[in-house]
């Protein structure tokens, strides 16, 4: 499990690497993002094998490496937000035990409820339709930064920043 999760999240990551130079190149691009969707349906279905025969691989059980990139494929997997759901409830269990990433946590969440059309907590799903980096709805806008500190999360100034010095 963990060699084939490493190899979904190699293929994932080097499938959002997209060449800076071609980014006004639109044939380029809806060819990346149409291989990209396909890399991450495929990632999908094999990670649900893994959830519905082990559930979340835990830190203790899997190691950081493999609790990290099952998340991410979980993370990327937009067009299951079920499946996001119950790996979200199953972290949201193992997040008492110490094992699993909180920072990961926060962002699961709020991409499900991002996905939902919900407002997110952590402030970690960001919309650039102004040109700028903003932080989708906020459930408890005056928490937030409490909220981020609770998961490990840095000040959501200093996250926004790290969109524009990229």
């Amino acid at each position: 499990m963990k060699i084939e999760l490493k190899r979904m999240f190699d293929k994932d990551q080097e499938l959002l690497t997209f060449d800076e130079k071609r980014y006004n190149d639109k044939k380029y691009m809806d060819s990346m993002n149409v291989e990209g969707e396909k890399v991450i349906r495929k990632n999908c279905e094999v990670a649900k094998k893994y959830f519905k025969k082990y559930s979340f691989p835990g830190l203790k059980e899997n190691g950081k490496e493999a609790a990290m990139n099952f998340w991410l494929i979980v993370q990327h997997s937009d067009h299951d937000v079920v499946f996001q759901e119950k790996v979200l409830k199953a972290m949201k269990k193992e997040y008492k035990n110490k094992n699993i990433s909180p920072r990961n946590y926060a962002y699961l969440y709020d991409r499900v409820a991002k996905n939902k059309g919900d407002k997110q907590l952590y402030a970690t799903q960001i919309d650039w339709s102004s040109g700028k980096p903003l932080p989708l709805p906020l459930k408890y806008p005056e928490k937030v930064e409490e909220l981020r500190k609770e998961k490990g999360l840095e000040p959501l100034k200093e996250y926004l920043d790290s969109f524009l010095n990229k």
